[in-house]
């Protein structure tokens, strides 16, 4: 096999991160809040961060889970040439949970969208996403399982592989050996349960389905 830091170098600059920020109620609101508390309680912010790929340059597109991004207060992406953006939410589609969102900027790298239809057990695959709001993180593995599912994740169609992932890869790649994106990782439901979990991801070829609400 040949190496794979070639490939890695090209894949990493279409992957994003993602930090999105939601706002929760510090308290529950008191039914007399007095004087001092003329709006109800004080409210903290929240914040998550995940991954996403860039699939449309010159449109700043970027595609990553639905579950990541829902009910976000603000949305801010990191480029990996260090750069952050604000980003905003496009469309959606709950059935897959994917999402779509947008940034302005020049000189973006768009990862090519690959055939997940046509991947097999036993492909080799890289997994590319985020670590917790620092540098993004690549694993190596096969696709180990197709058409799987699990609680907590709406899409019923899943690619299962043994490439690890560390937290905040959600919304992340799933790359075939051609540099291809065949998944968008779905990793989020383990996230707060270990340092590392096995691999989901939507198939790509549900990725057209935000195109079609796009339009």
């Amino acid at each position: 096999m040949q190496p794979l830091a070639p490939l890695v170098g090209k894949v990493i600059q279409s992957v994003v991160g993602i930090r999105v920020s939601t706002e929760a109620t510090a308290a529950a609101r008191s039914m007399d809040s007095g004087p001092e508390l003329p709006n109800g309680p004080p409210r903290t912010t929240n914040d998550v961060y995940g991954a996403g790929v860039i699939i449309k340059a010159e449109s700043g597109l970027i595609v990553t889970t639905n579950h990541l991004v829902s009910g976000a207060k603000t949305l801010a992406v990191r480029l990996s040439d260090g750069r952050q953006l604000d980003a905003r939410f496009v469309v959606a589609d709950e059935r897959y949970d994917l999402a779509m969102l947008r940034i302005s900027a020049s000189g973006l790298t768009a990862a090519r969208v690959g055939r997940s239809i046509d991947a097999e057990p036993g492909d080799f695959v890289l997994a590319v996403g985020g670590s917790s709001g620092s540098a993004p993180s690549v694993s190596f593995g096969i696709v180990s399982a197709l058409h799987r599912s699990r609680p907590g994740i709406p899409c019923q169609d899943l690619i299962q592989t043994d490439a690890l992932l560390d937290r905040g890869s959600s919304g992340g790649a799933l790359f075939n050996l051609r540099g291809e994106v065949i998944g968008i990782v779905a990793a989020g439901v383990d996230e707060t349960e270990s340092e590392r979990a096995f691999g989901l991801a939507i198939p790509s070829d549900a990725i057209d389905r935000l195109y079609i609400r796009m339009n």
